[in-house]
């Protein structure tokens, strides 16, 4: 029984050796459009909810832009935001290296309407919309150059606060993934 559990660590190291190495022939497109759905957890206003975003980036060399929208359900609050933001590889600050993970960080600037039945603000979307500030961390791992796994925390400062919302933690686990021929400008 020993052994048989030998061979099949062994095998399995074999296995996840070879992938990596497959893995690692793939380059990221360096001028491309990429498209990202997530799901996971947030946290604000003394409660977790279920959260969810989709996003459109646009990768340059070994930084980029994007603009995400995104969702969270906190007791009886209904959560919508819109952020655009800059990032940058981490691990590659100064020049690219063909490699299947990367580090994103990323800071951005948005809008944010909280939705609640006790608010009675009649002011724009009848709710209360909020400007907030994002800074993330995002370690992605490319399974091939079009599409990849990636695991995204973001903190969230609001400002201009009518309601008990003043910041917003978030963990999400998604897909990021090429969008081929997609040339808007």
């Amino acid at each position: 029984m020993k052994e048989r559990m030998c061979v099949v660590l062994i095998t399995s190291l074999l296995l996840l050796t070879k992938q990596q190495a497959f893995a690692q022939t793939f380059a990221r497109s360096w001028d491309a459009w990429f498209g990202e759905l997530q799901v996971g957890k947030a946290t604000g206003m003394q409660t977790t909810g279920t959260s969810y975003s989709l996003g459109l980036y646009k990768s340059v060399q070994n930084h980029g832009f994007g603009l995400d929208f995104g969702g969270v359900h906190l007791q009886d609050s209904r959560l919508l935001f819109g952020t655009f933001s800059l990032s940058q590889d981490l691990l590659r600050i100064t020049r690219n290296r063909r490699s299947s993970f990367y580090l994103y960080g990323s800071a951005g600037l948005g809008l944010t309407h909280l939705r609640n039945d006790q608010l009675q603000d009649n002011f724009l979307l009848r709710g209360d919309d909020m400007i907030h500030l994002q800074v993330g961390l995002s370690p992605t791992y490319f399974f091939s150059r079009d599409f990849a796994l990636q695991l995204s925390a973001k903190y969230q400062k609001q400002t201009l606060i009518d309601y008990q919302l003043d910041k917003l933690w978030s963990i999400q686990i998604g897909m990021f993934f090429l969008i081929p021929n997609f040339k808007p400008f």
